[in-house]
This record gives structure tokens, sequence and C-alpha cells, in this order.
């Protein structure tokens, strides 16, 4: 069977959740309102990135050099490694990602990962804020169910899914998927509903879990 990896990306690939970043930044925290909201399952994430994001008023190459000067912004120990792994195996790397396209695609480029394929919320500018969509793999915007639309998507061509995130979120696609790498909120989430998922640290750990899982 092909093998797909489904990537989180925001404190999966990266230590910590840019998205957090750049509100804290922007905004103060006057977004953490909708983070309860969402957080509650009051309102879908793409109305929480929507009212949240809709309060920044910075333009996309502002934010980008923020990101981009930050020294908490960090990619995961072992990732680079991973990949190359991945790829002497033949194994497909997906991000799906509820953060926003742009700062992923800067970040990976940034460290010379620019070849993964990346799906998250696309995002303009005006002076009302940054306007925020969810585009699904049949190219419908979407309001909610954006990871695990790409999960379905991956099985469907014949990919043999596996799964690793961090956030309470990535529940929803890891239920779908055929193994689980977990940690912080998602490791919770699973040990709740009895999801088998290999608890990782760094990536690392998921190299090692997956040879493993492989046979290696």
């Amino acid at each position: 069977m092909k093998i797909a990896v489904q990537l989180d990306f925001d404190g999966t690939v990266t230590e910590e959740d840019v998205s957090y970043l750049l509100l804290d930044n922007y905004t103060g925290d006057k977004w953490r309102r909708y983070l309860d909201e969402y957080s509650a399952g009051k309102i879908s994430v793409a109305t929480f990135s929507k009212k949240a994001f809709g309060m920044v008023k910075a333009d996309e190459k502002t934010m980008t050099d923020f990101v981009l000067g930050s020294e908490r912004v960090k990619i995961r120990p072992g990732f680079a490694e991973y990949l190359r792994y991945c790829g002497a195996k033949g194994i497909k790397n997906v991000i799906v990602s509820n953060g926003l396209s742009f700062y992923i695609d800067a970040i990976l480029k940034k460290h010379g990962l620019g070849q993964i394929e990346v799906f998250a919320a696309a995002c303009s500018s005006d002076h009302d804020g940054l306007k925020v969509v969810y585009i699904g793999p049949d190219g419908r915007e979407l309001d909610s169910g954006f990871k695990e639309a790409y999960t379905r998507f991956l099985k469907q061509q014949g990919y043999g899914v596996i799964y690793v995130g961090n956030g309470a979120s990535d529940i929803h696609p890891a239920r779908l998927a055929r193994y689980v790498f977990a940690t912080d909120d998602l490791l919770r989430h699973c040990r709740a509903e009895g999801i088998s998922c290999i608890p990782f640290s760094d990536f690392h750990d998921v190299v090692r879990g997956m040879q493993k899982l492989l046979g290696d």
C-alpha cells in the first residue's frame, strides 16, 4: 500500500503555535475570547480564524518578517532527517494546517523545506483586517472538517495514512488514520478515546516509530 503522512504544522512541525504568536503580537489578548469559544465547541475553526485574524491589521509582508525574525519560531528537532527518511522510502508527506499558508510556506522555505505540499488557510488583507478562507480538496470553501477532508481525500487516492499532530483539532483526522503519532493535546485526546497512538517528543521519535511500523 502507498503511504502518506499527514502532518499538522503549528506545534507539530514547529515547537510553538505560530498563529498564536502572530495573534498575540498584533491583537494583544483580544483574540483569546474566540479561542475560548472554539475550545468550548461553540464556533468552528474557520469561524475562529475569521474572527481572530480579522482583528489583525498588519499586511502579509509585515507578518512574514515578524515570523521569520522571531527566535520563538523553531522547527521541531529531527524534521529534516525525518523527511530524508521518508524520501528514501518513497513516503508522501502533506502538511494540512488550520494556520495560514503564507507563514507556513515562508518558514519551510527558510529552512530549505519548501518541497512539501501544504494545504492551509488562504488569506488576503485590507483595512478591515485579514480575510481567511479554507478550501477543501474539491475546491469548495469549508467551515469545518478541513483536516479530515484531506485525510479522506488521501485515503480515496489509495494511501494508508499516518497522522502526526499535537492539537485538539487533530483528533478528527487521527480517528481516520491507520497509525497516529501524537503529543500534547492530541495525545491526551487519543488516550481518552482509546485510540492507539505512538507518543513523540521530536521527529527522531517519529522516525524510530515508523521504522518499527514498516519493519525496517
